[in-house]
């Protein structure tokens, strides 16, 4: 595992194998967050970038949030980074108001300045004018457009934006001839659940979903939405989830579709969550799954 520091001007500082890295990736965290343990050298640099990569995989590269020394029985490094989404999370718009919108009118103003060479998407102009309000981050901007404009989804990896659809990879089989897995853990999280969500018609707010399953669990919770649909499917797809332990660093993509072989059962799900660890018991990957048809 190479691991590199790098700073604006291109310069780079090669870090030594780390003895630690946790890197995880979430369909509700714009950013992916790396946690790393290095043995510390003298003089090391407070680079402001950090690339992960093995055998021509980039695994990550991104800005680092903290660097941190400490001295005890070892001499240690650790560091903690984010994806290049953070610039995006972590910077306020300034207030706008875009006549004739497009995507990449709105990529030069709110993604440009920060280092992002353009975005795949569409490059259509709108009619309709887009309002940027006070207090809301560069991605929020950005990400809001796509969903409203263009029906998508905003997503970044290793410095790339994009505004299209993903390309997902054939379904990743597990167990049963496929990978094999080394833990598979089903979990209830009904605190997750929503019994019904309203959304605005006519100026007034009415019930508009409902979730006939968890209202005769007897707990209700109700949640108000621009999109009460999307609400209870987001809500929906964090109940019932499965979680599937693995060796090894997988090239797993969120929102791939996997297929769990159990003992007499065969589970369709998509992955929600990855979390690639690396330590002195070598690699593994947990994927956090729904099961397929319940992610919004």
């Amino acid at each position: 595992m190479n691991c590199t520091l790098y700073d604006c001007g291109g310069q780079r500082w090669k870090l030594p194998a780390p003895v630690s890295i946790t890197l995880q990736k979430d369909t509700d965290a714009p950013a992916a967050g790396l946690k790393a343990v290095f043995p510390a050298k003298r003089g090391t640099p407070h680079a402001a970038f950090l690339r992960v990569e093995e055998y021509g995989c980039v695994w990550f590269d991104g800005v680092v949030d903290t660097l941190q020394e400490t001295d005890g029985a070892a001499r240690l490094l650790t560091v903690t980074a984010r994806s290049r989404a953070a610039l995006l999370l972590d910077s306020e718009a300034l207030p706008s108001l875009y006549r004739t919108p497009s995507l990449p009118a709105l990529v030069q103003n709110h993604a440009a300045p920060y280092g992002f060479n353009g975005i795949r998407g569409s490059t259509q102009l709108f009619e309709v004018p887009y309002t940027v309000e006070k207090g809301i981050s560069e991605w929020q901007v950005l990400a809001d457009f796509c969903r409203t404009y263009l029906g998508g989804a905003l997503r970044e990896e290793n410095g790339i934006l994009t505004a299209e659809p993903p390309v997902l990879g054939e379904a990743l089989l597990l167990g049963n001839g496929g990978l094999p897995y080394l833990q598979v853990c089903r979990s209830w999280n009904l605190y997750r659940g929503l019994s019904e969500v309203w959304g605005q018609s006519g100026g007034y707010w009415q019930k508009q979903q409902t979730d006939a399953a968890m209202q005769q669990t007897g707990i209700l919770r109700r949640r108000l939405g621009a999109s009460p649909k999307s609400v209870l499917s987001a809500a929906q797809a964090e109940v019932n989830l499965i979680t599937v332990l693995c060796s090894g660093w997988l090239p797993v993509q969120l929102g791939q579709p996997a297929v769990l072989h159990l003992r007499g059962e065969t589970l369709q799900l998509r992955v929600r969550q990855i979390l690639y660890s690396l330590s002195a018991k070598g690699k593994t990957v947990r994927l956090v799954c729904c099961e397929n048809g319940e992610e919004s």
